[in-house]
Order: C-alpha cells, then structure tokens, then sequence
C-alpha cells in the first residue's frame, strides 16, 4: 500500500522515481505503512497519481504526511532545505500525520451542486464582509475588525438587505465565525447562523503578512502558490481544495434552499460560486469577488440555467483581487513576484 508526502517546494518528482522512494515506512495502528517522497508533482502527475492509488473511481482513504515550517530564525530540529536569496526554508524532521481522501476530480464530489441542483426559481446572494483592517494593510488572514469604511457598508448593506428582502418569506442568513462578517451583518433583520465551515482559507505560518512579506520570508512557497494556487497549501495552512472540501456541507444545503444571504470571505466565496457555476480548478482560485458588493445568484431553469449579477453598493474600498503574475518560476525577481499585488496602505 502506498501513500503520498508532499514535501517542500523546489524539489522535483514524477511517477517514474516512485519505485525507487517506496520503501519507507511508518508504524501507525501497529502495521507498517509505507510511502512515497512526492512534492511539486505537475497536475498531470496528480492526476495519474490518484489513479494508481485509487483505482477505477479514484478514491482511497490516503495518510498524508505534511511538513512544518518556521522561521530562519527558528532552526531547532530541522535541516536547512531549500534556500533563496538568502533565506532559508527549513524542513523539519517531525510532520504532522493528517487522514485525508485524495480524489481524481474534486469537483466529481460536487457534481451536484450545479445550477440545475433543482427545478424550482430560486435566487441566492453572496457578499464578502465589508473592508477590514487588514484588508486596508493588504495582510492575509486574521481575525481583524472592519475599517471605517467596512462599517458603512455594513450599514449600507443592512439598508439593501432590510428594504428588498426583509419580507421575503423564508429569509435567512449565514455568517463565518470571524469578526468581520458578523460586524457586517449586525443590522441586517434575519434570522442567522455562524458557521465554521465559512471561515477563511487558513494561511498557516502567513497569517497576518502582506503579500510583500511572504515573498521575502518564504519566496519558494511564494513561487509554489502563484505556480498551482488551488493545490498548493499553506505551510500549517490550507489549499483552496481542502477549502473545497471544508464547504462541501454548505453547498449541500445550497442546493435546494431559497433567498439566503451568504455573508464570507474571498476564498470561501470562490469555492461556493465556482461550484454553483461549474467553474474549474484553474478558475476558481482568479474568481473575482469584490470587496462592498453583492452578489446575486438567480437559478430559472425555464431559461437556462443561473446568472450572476454583481451589485456593487458605492462604498469605496480597496482591491483585494491579485491576479496571477506571468512568472511563476523560483528564479524570479521580487518585482516579477510582486508585480500583480493591490496597492494597499
């Protein structure tokens, strides 16, 4: 039985060396499990390789080792692997076991959850949360309260919601458990509920940096994420596919309900309407979900399908959205690196 470790980014692996890596093993439940030394496997090799471990219908129950960063500064009990510019990306000796379902096609799971999940009208809205604090700083992560500016759209928000869905019968709201989106949603007149599974993508060792700064202190992972973002996960952190999967139980109730108000957060909201629009890995993480917006979802199957409007409610804030750069390479300059960043404060 073979099973997968990603490892750290700017080592090199394909199918043909798994042979060779495949004779390690590790004691778990008093059986020895062996696996293989994998990382920065091309999408194809992704794909051939959940094949070869899950068979026909791609699934298998796989342990996957992941590996703990820290600091350059914090040394102690790891080897230095890799280094750039100067600055060091430990890999630590001890990983972190994690019991996770690898899957050919993430988005068979959600197959689903389409625009024709039923044959009723329904209409669904979407916002992010109003601008925050660290939003304005251009910081990922965070449980950080809304700006000056966040505020009013909370109050504008609240004002749009109250006067054209108040009386909807049926009407409801969902938050994440984050401050942010439960500031913006404190005057609108709903019953509502926090839910976990809204939380923002977790950033791991980057919680609370500016792009800026992850690209100085980890620029190999900087240069991993640009290179797959929906695969490539934090260090301690999350990908946008086990985002994917952590959301799973929210789209299923999406599927069949009416006239909710999804109050999230960027990622989180990439996931949903990706789903929702069968949109595909390589879209999902670039889609566009503004900052002070609404966003309305209308399913009439008698005319198609679903259509998304965007409602922005005049409320200055900043841009969030960083497009992919041209050079994803490990090579590049900190300008090439940086060169899609939102200007922020």
């Amino acid at each position: 039985m073979n099973y997968s470790v990603p490892l750290a980014a700017g080592q090199s692996s394909s199918l043909l060396d798994l042979s060779t890596h495949s004779d390690d093993w590790i004691l778990l439940d008093g059986s020895k499990v062996s696996f293989m030394r994998l990382s920065n496997l091309s999408s194809n090799s992704k794909k051939d390789l959940c094949r070869k471990l899950g068979g026909a219908n791609g699934q298998q129950d796989v342990y996957v080792l992941g590996v703990s960063y820290s600091d350059a500064q914090s040394l102690s009990g790891c080897r230095d692997y890799p280094k750039a510019n100067c600055h060091t990306l430990p890999r630590c000796r001890s990983y972190r076991l994690r019991k996770t379902q690898l899957m050919a096609e993430p988005f068979d799971t959600l197959s689903s959850i389409t625009c024709r999940a039923n044959n009723e009208s329904r209409t669904l809205y979407f916002s992010r949360h109003g601008e925050s604090e660290y939003n304005v700083l251009g910081k990922v992560g965070g449980d950080a309260d809304l700006s000056p500016r966040g505020y009013q759209y909370a109050d504008s928000l609240a004002e749009y919601v109250n006067g054209t869905l108040g009386n909807t019968p049926g009407f409801k709201l969902w938050t994440s458990c984050l401050k942010r989106t439960i500031q913006t949603a404190k005057n609108i007149e709903a019953p509502r509920e926090h839910l976990d599974a809204l939380n923002e993508l977790d950033t791991g060792v980057c919680d609370g940096l500016t792009y800026e700064e992850i690209a100085e202190r980890y620029p190999i992972e900087f240069a991993a994420r640009d290179d797959d973002k929906f695969h490539y996960r934090y260090p301690e952190g999350e990908s946008y596919f086990d985002l994917l999967l952590r959301v799973k139980p929210v789209l299923d109730r999406l599927k069949v309900e009416n006239n909710v108000l999804v109050i999230a957060h960027q990622a989180v909201l990439r996931c949903l309407l990706a789903a929702l629009l069968k949109k595909d890995e390589k879209e999902l993480p670039y889609i566009h979900t503004p900052l002070h917006t609404v966003m309305r979802l209308s399913f009439k199957p008698a005319d198609g399908g679903c259509h998304l409007d965007l409602i922005p409610l005049s409320i200055e804030c900043v841009e969030t959205h960083r497009a992919k750069p041209e050079n994803c390479s490990l090579t590049r300059t900190p300008e090439e690196a940086l060169v899609t960043v939102p200007a922020h404060f």
